[in-house]
């Protein structure tokens, strides 16, 4: 009963780091380093798929440092035969070519691995994780050498873990997209040779780059003018075309352009889902 207790204790451990990370990384190393724990295994590795070369990869510490490896996607191997069948795998020792031929005539364990480390596999688990609408498959949790080989426990265990693996590498990898686009975003909104402002239906400036600084003769920061309002940090655009122009972006929803003097200036709407404008783009350039 005692082990029993702990091993529910562990299990709702890991699933309260699995649910609270948005970093791939972290899932990559401290989950899975916690879920080695429960399992009693050697050693354990998570995979994920990279659908584009059809490959799976993962990162390991080495010397401090995380280390990408990656191996093909085929029958031929342990891990791969899961990425590609989706089943699960349970085998009592990998140097057993009768027991791996029982499960494919194809499937092989490379051994190169161990020889050059004097690593020797013996039991290993292999375990497809879900995406979260299980139409397909997100990675492979793979556990090796559990003293006495791997249950039946160990292996329902594990697929209740990587059902959740996979919402949480799911969400990490959306989080990963949404913020490498948000650093690319503010990578070239820095550094493009015009004036980009957006702004809200109130007129308050949402996102600025330093172009703008300029504008304002350094008067604000970018981070400054968040939340102001567009015609006090520029009063002299109050009595231009652009007032005008905003209006009919807003009230109409269509691209314009205005002239300010030495600036020309393109309104740009994004529109809701339900068609009304939400924000204005406003680029600045030079009139050449």
């Amino acid at each position: 009963m005692k082990s029993l207790a702990l091993r529910t204790d562990t299990f709702f451990s890991i699933l309260d780091i699995v649910l609270s990370t948005l970093h791939i990384d972290e899932i990559l190393t401290t989950v899975v380093a916690e879920i080695r724990a429960v399992l009693g295994a050697d050693r354990c590795t998570l995979y994920l798929v990279d659908h584009e070369t059809q490959e799976l990869y993962t990162k390991v510490l080495q010397a401090r440092e995380l280390v990408e490896i990656r191996l093909p996607i085929t029958t031929t191997s342990l891990a791969g035969y899961t990425a590609a069948t989706g089943k699960t795998l349970n085998i009592r020792d990998a140097y057993d070519t009768d027991e791996l031929a029982a499960v494919d005539p194809s499937l092989s364990f490379d051994r190169r691995w161990d020889n050059a480390s004097g690593y020797r596999t013996r039991s290993v688990l292999v375990v497809p994780v879900p995406m979260r609408s299980k139409d397909s498959i997100i990675g492979v949790f793979q556990a090796l050498n559990k003293e006495g080989g791997f249950s039946e426990k160990d292996v329902e265990l594990m697929e209740q873990l990587a059902y959740l693996l996979g919402i949480a590498v799911t969400n990490a990898l959306l989080y990963q997209a949404i913020e490498d686009e948000r650093r690319l975003r503010e990578y070239i909104i820095d550094d493009i040779g015009e004036g980009i402002c957006i702004i809200n239906t109130k007129k308050e400036i949402i996102s600025a780059n330093r172009f703008i600084e300029v504008m304002s003769g350094l008067r604000y920061s970018a981070d400054e003018m968040v939340g102001k309002n567009l015609f006090d940090v520029f009063p002299h655009f109050a009595e231009s075309a652009l007032v005008e122009k905003l209006h009919d972006v807003f009230e109409y929803g269509f691209r314009t352009e205005a002239l300010l003097e030495i600036l020309e200036v393109k309104l740009i709407p994004y529109l809701d889902e339900t068609g009304r404008v939400k924000k204005v783009i406003l680029i600045f350039s030079r009139v050449s």
